[in-house]
């Protein structure tokens, strides 16, 4: 495991399409690469992580 790490995440839940959450690295000096994607329920249920809302359900 890395000592330090810079990890983006985007989330899209619009136009009725299913949901998505994209993980990206950020590396010093360096582009984003998207290293892992999730869709549907369990995207939305890692982004309510994220943001602390894990006992909400809407």
């Amino acid at each position: 495991m890395k000592n330090f790490d810079t990890m983006l995440v985007g989330f899209d839940h619009s136009h009725g399409d299913p949901a998505v959450l994209i993980v990206g690295r950020k590396a010093p000096g360096d582009n984003v690469r998207i290293i892992n994607q999730f869709q549907g329920k369990e995207a939305e249920e890692l982004y309510r992580k994220l943001v602390g809302e894990e006992d909400k359900n809407d």
